[in-house]
């Protein structure tokens, strides 16, 4: 639990790192980052607090089952997944195109 612990603690630091570099403009990479800081925390604290991580969903359908993950590792997923849509040019605006120009078209 321990070494598990101080291993979350590294990469948390490591994500708040590159956190700090996000530029405030991009939004989608930034909500990513909140989400998987935000799941990484909630998973760090059960972990410290319990001594394990719970997990609680367990989805599945028919014979077909998903593994079993609880809300933070949702987060940290969905977390990612905006992430790499950020990486891939999702969700921002041409470089000459403006916050006014975007919501008032001509």
């Amino acid at each position: 639990t321990l070494a598990l612990s101080l291993v979350a603690l590294v990469a948390l630091g490591g994500v708040a790192w590159y956190a700090a570099t996000v530029p405030i403009t991009d939004r989608l990479a930034r909500v990513g980052v909140a989400d998987v800081l935000g799941g990484a925390v909630g998973n760090l604290i059960d972990r410290a607090k319990d001594g394990y991580v719970l997990d609680f969903v367990d989805a599945y359908w028919g014979t077909w089952h998903f593994w079993a993950f609880n809300v933070a590792d949702a987060a940290i997923t969905v977390g990612v997944i905006f992430m790499i849509l950020d990486m891939l040019g999702l969700g921002r605006r041409s470089q000459g195109e403006t916050a006014s120009s975007a919501s008032n078209p001509v």
